[in-house]
């Protein structure tokens, strides 16, 4: 997954916020380590978890990053333009005390000619809006969030639970609004 890692930090890396942005790559057990990939990006933080599963991965790089502003995305996704401005935008004009989840569409490898599985997720997958505005969650591979709404709410599930579900419940419980926001 090196070349989707790679993907994924050119468009994180390009771009800009005040006060400026900092990216942590958390490894999660990769069978191809991503010290080459994140090489080529000068002041990318490299940590390891060793709980298998996105939670405790989100879980390791929230307690190393010194931002207010914790923004998540998954390292075989990229991020538009703009996504880093949105949600940092949305997280501040919600006062910090909510959640914001954006859009998420399949990367296709040759949009001329899907694969059975790219053409299935392109439609049933990644349904951010209903996910946020029906059943009370983010995917958390397009999240971000003021800290201590994190801190709030507590670490994701570890691989034993749909983590961004679970998570999404528990900030729902504790009164936290979750918004989706088309530009991120």
């Amino acid at each position: 997954m090196p070349d989707a890692l790679d993907r994924c930090l050119a468009s994180v890396a390009g771009q800009a916020v005040a006060g400026g942005i900092e990216i942590i790559v958390v490894d999660n057990g990769s069978t191809v380590g991503p010290e080459a990939v994140i090489a080529g990006y000068p002041g990318v933080r490299l940590l390891s978890e060793r709980t298998p599963g996105p939670g405790p991965a989100r879980n390791t790089g929230a307690a190393a990053a010194t931002a207010e502003i914790l923004a998540f995305i998954d390292a075989d996704c990229r991020a538009d333009a703009g996504w880093l401005e949105a949600a940092v935008g949305a997280v501040e004009a919600g006062g910090g005390r909510e959640v914001v989840g954006g859009d998420v569409r399949i990367d296709f490898v040759d949009p001329g000619h899907l694969t059975p599985i790219e053409a299935y997720e392109a439609v049933f997958a990644y349904r951010q809006r209903l996910y946020i505005e029906k059943q009370g969650f983010s995917g958390t591979g397009n999240l971000a969030m003021h800290r201590d709404v994190f801190e709030r709410v507590g670490p994701f599930a570890g691989i034993g639970l749909a983590e961004d579900r679970d998570w999404g419940r528990r900030a729902t419980a504790a009164g936290i609004r979750i918004i989706y926001v088309p530009t991120m």
